[in-house]
């Protein structure tokens, strides 16, 4: 149904080869579209290991193969609401993407208008809490840079494969993505099986057989780029964008050849709305010009290429929906062109970047000196701002002048409850409301959606063991480790609601009830239903993806930020910032370096369980 699901770093060009210059018919891949929102599924290729389960992570296969997903949302973007001016929001004002550099790794500043590039703002507490350890987790540096001691070796094509041994087999521990860079554990080269030149072994565990996917000498263009292309830490790795059709140039073109090739696309500028099955995917898509604040990196000069000469001028083109990474915007005669992750050149004027999401859950637990940010029982206000409500002097509840819950926030119920009129109502606390002072006020209880702590372990889940807790109906996670709630947040399942027995939930897009193990841990995938470079719909590098039960994985969703409510084909959907939070949290950790880690090899250590409730 499905076809073979691929990663798009692996089909990308290796160094020294050509590009080829396929392109698909546009009613052809128009027609595919609204089937892709349905069918598509978090979908990896599992793999088998020979001595325990099965782990979903990117398939070793010469053509490719990795994770795919649709996360296809239905809804159509919230409608501004009418409601007072909140007073309780666990989430800033919704603003643009900012466009310069320096502010790729922070989330918009508060308040600003949509589709407008927003000023620096510092980082959040939050960020901060979670890049002190993600820095060093991550393993990001330039490419081509070498440890003082040249106890490193980089990633030079598609994935290279981490092993428990040195041995090539069907069991892996991990990858390194192109680009990546890992510390020896010493110089020399282990001998082993199936790796006629050896094997280097790597910190913290494990063996890199020494072919042709590694280098201990980077350098070059086509380094040059994969620096200019690099992941950053945060939140948001890359920045992302909605196409409208959309050519990927392997060299700059010329005024003439942007004419001949641009011509099927439509006017430039001009962008169709998305069908009724991918609404969802464009809430957050602006339609601000993105600003050319970049220089043309030199290997693009005077029609040149990062990776050596190519066949043909078009790399593949970007369907009508899909949504692609970026991380440089340069002027090119004029127009203003984008460094895609996979190093081709898109014409931004065919394109919607996405501003950011300033969602964010709560941490339960103090990290150092920083204290607990809210404690359970927690009181979330999905979906759309609700009501306040005080007592009168009259001991009445009635309207709170000027204020209402924010959607999707958060507040702290008392314990106290009243009956009014037939209706149930919650006094809750708003922590911070001003002056260091606890707010009291009181929501309608058919309003709130209550999370209680759990006095039990999940299913499967064995003492002192990390857990997530997933609630379909009630549209929250909440972290454990053991019985100790850790961090409480909003996250979207699958928009078929609860999965009902004899019902493929791929199909029905829901979100499969159970416990699982985390089998795969990727940093950035691409995600995708089809095969190859002429796929009708795809979604380049979803940021912090965490595969519990393949097709299905939790992850970072920057195309929306509806969290709480049903939006995905049956994945979890969090915020970026919540999903860095997790994928830092959970075990196993991601290695310095890596890209990808197996969470069911016992050499990784012990895997976090992932537990679907209704």
């Amino acid at each position: 149904m499905f076809g073979r699901p691929v990663d798009e770093r692996s089909v990308r060009r290796r160094p020294g080869e050509a590009y080829s210059a396929p392109k698909g018919g546009r009613a052809a891949t128009f027609a595919a579209l609204a089937v892709a929102a349905v069918v598509a599924a978090c979908a990896p290729e599992p793999l088998r290991e020979p001595d325990g389960p099965r782990a979903a992570g990117p398939a070793r296969a010469p053509d490719g193969a990795g994770a795919r997903d649709a996360a296809a949302s239905p809804g159509a973007p919230a409608a501004a609401s009418s409601a007072p001016a909140p007073v309780a929001s666990a989430a800033r004002a919704p603003a643009a993407v900012s466009s310069t550099a320096a502010e790729l790794d922070r989330p918009a500043a508060p308040g600003a208008a949509s589709g407008r590039a927003s000023e620096p703002v510092p980082p959040t507490p939050l960020e901060l809490a979670v890049r002190a350890s993600a820095a060093e987790a991550s393993g990001a540096a330039p490419a081509g840079a070498t440890g003082g001691d040249g106890l490193t070796i980089a990633s030079q094509a598609g994935m290279t494969w981490v092993w428990p041994t040195p041995r090539v087999a069907e069991r892996y521990l991990g990858y390194i993505r192109t680009g990546q860079r890992v510390r020896l554990r010493a110089p020399e080269l282990v001998p082993g099986e199936g790796c006629p030149k050896g094997f280097f072994q790597i910190e913290p565990h494990g063996y890199v057989c020494f072919d042709r996917t590694v280098t201990r000498s980077p350098g070059g263009h086509y380094f040059e780029a994969t620096s200019l292309t690099a992941a950053r830490p945060g939140p948001y790795p890359y920045r992302y964008a909605l196409s409208n059709g959309a050519p990927m140039y392997t060299r700059v073109p010329t005024p003439k050849e942007q004419k001949q090739e641009q011509w099927e696309y439509g006017t430039a500028g001009e962008f169709v709305p998305l069908g009724r099955f991918q609404r969802g995917h464009e809430e957050l898509a602006t339609t601000a010009p993105i600003p050319a604040v970049d220089p043309l990196p030199g290997f693009f000069a005077d029609g040149g290429t990062p990776n050596g000469p190519a066949l043909g001028l078009v790399h593949q083109s970007i369907p009508l929906g899909s949504m692609f990474s970026f991380t440089r915007a340069f002027d090119v005669g004029g127009r203003t062109f984008l460094l895609s992750v996979d190093h081709t050149l898109v014409p931004a004027d065919r394109v919607r970047e996405f501003r950011r999401s300033s969602f964010h859950g709560v941490w339960l637990v103090p990290r150092g000196e920083r204290p607990a940010e809210a404690r359970l029982p927690l009181a979330w206000f999905r979906t759309r701002a609700r009501p306040a409500y005080r007592r009168g002097a009259d001991g009445r509840l009635e309207l709170a002048p000027g204020a209402a819950f924010a959607a999707r926030s958060h507040a702290e119920p008392t314990g106290v409850e009243l009956e009014q009129d037939g209706k149930r109502y919650l006094e809750v606390e708003l922590r911070g409301s001003g002056a260091g002072r606890a707010e009291r006020l009181f929501a309608a209880a058919e309003d709130v959606t209550l999370v209680r702590a759990r006095t039990s372990r999940g299913f499967a889940v064995e003492p002192g063991q990390k857990w997530i807790l997933v609630s379909i109906t009630d549209g929250t996670l909440v972290a454990y480790d053991d019985l100790t709630p850790v961090y409480a947040t909003l996250q979207s399942p699958g928009q078929g609601g609860v999965p009902l027995e004899g019902m493929d939930p791929v199909k029905y897009s829901t979100t499969p009830l159970g416990s699982y193990s985390i089998t795969f841990k990727d940093r950035a995938t691409t995600m995708s239903p089809g095969t190859g470079l002429n796929r009708n719909f795809w979604i380049a590098d979803v940021p912090y993806t965490q595969y519990f039960n393949a097709p299905f994985a939790l992850h970072g969703a920057f195309w929306h930020e509806s969290f709480g409510d049903p939006m995905s084909a049956g994945c979890v959907n969090v915020s970026p910032l919540d999903g860095e939070v997790l994928f830092e949290w959970t075990d196993p950790p991601v290695p310095p370096g890596w890209q990808g880690v197996v969470g069911v090899a016992r050499e990784n250590g012990q895997s976090t369980r992932v537990v679907v409730t209704r």
